[in-house]
Formats: C-alpha cells, structure tokens, sequence
C-alpha cells in the first residue's frame, strides 16, 4: 500500500424475511371461584381439557407446555366486599407451525379465553443471522466499488468491518432479519 492509499468507509443493510420452524400456540384460561382453591382448581381442570383436546387432534403434539403468566386477583362486589377470584393463566404449547392453527382453534372451542394466540419462531436464528450478515456485507462492498468507482480509484483490501444483527426469535407475524454492515476499505487512484 503506498502513501496515497485512502480509505472508504460505507454502510450496507439487508433485511430478509426467515421461514419459521416453530410455533407456540398461546393458551389463555381465565376461571373464576369462591375461594383462590376453587379458581385454581376449576384452572387445572380447563387446561386439562384444553390440552387433551389437542391431544385428541393431533397425538405428538404440543413438544412442550409451559406457563407463562399466572395472575390471581380477588373480585369485589360494588360494596367492596369479597365476591371471589379470577385465576389468570397463559401457557405456551410448543409445536410445528403448521399443526398451529388447527390446534388454536381446537384450544378455542375446548375453552381457552380471549387473547389466545399464536407466536412463531426460530428454533435456532443462527442460520438466518449468518445469511442477513452475508447479504449486509455484501451490499455494503458494493458501495464501496461504487464508491471507488466514481472518485476513479479502485478498491483494495477491507481495513476494518462491524456488523450490526437482529434476528426476532419470535414473532406475532412474519419475521425479518436485519443487519447493518459498516466497512472500510483502502483504495488508490487507478494506474
């Protein structure tokens, strides 16, 4: 590299949509009781149902059940006196996506409430974050080459690069990889 070499620093982006290969199919069970037992009970016996109807659908599935959220709150009669509680329960059933949104309504019409739903996600975003960051370098080289192009030099070795990534591990809709490459490049006048 001689003394006249500079340097070009650009940016690039990249945004890529991801196929997902999960889903959890977000099961909301709201029960009510006299008593915080009685809640908890009728609770244990909704998501029974919930999940062997699911079951009953489709034999292998969820791969997993888990509980998210679990809120108990006492209910109040407009003279402030204790009426009972209201169990608040969401589980995340873990599946393929496509068995999803079969198994959401089956969920539904086995009892499950209001705010039901499903995530989808990414087992393992590796593979897509390598792609996006590809894809951002990439570009960010070829504004560089523009770049060289248009001063009338052209492009040496990469002196330096950092890479910004984001891939959502989960989503309520589709999910995009982004990633913003900054990159320096050494560059001389074309002999």
């Amino acid at each position: 590299m001689s003394s006249t070499d500079g340097t070009i620093s650009v940016t690039g982006d990249a945004l890529l949509p991801v196929s997902t290969d999960v889903a959890w199919v977000r099961i909301v069970i709201v029960t009510e009781g006299k008593t915080a037992s009685d809640a908890t009970s009728a609770s244990a016996s909704r998501i029974t149902i919930v999940l062997d109807s699911i079951r009953e659908t489709e034999p292998k599935l969820p791969e997993m059940v888990t509980e998210f959220e679990r809120t108990l709150d006492p209910m109040f009669d407009e003279r402030g006196d204790l009426e009972g509680y209201r169990l608040h329960r969401v589980m995340r059933a873990q599946m393929p996506p496509e068995a999803a949104g079969v198994l959401l309504d089956v969920a539904i019409m086995a009892g499950a409430a209001p705010g039901s739903g499903i995530v989808w996600g990414l087992r393992d975003p590796s593979y897509a974050r390598a792609r996006v960051t590809e894809a951002a370098l990439g570009v960010a080289r070829a504004n560089a080459q523009v770049a060289a192009h248009v001063l009338g030099h052209e492009l040496l070795e990469l002196r330096a690069a950092d890479v910004e990534c984001n891939v959502p591990v989960e989503s309520t809709g589709l999910i995009f990889a982004t990633a913003r490459a900054r990159v320096s490049y050494a560059h001389r006048p074309r002999q």
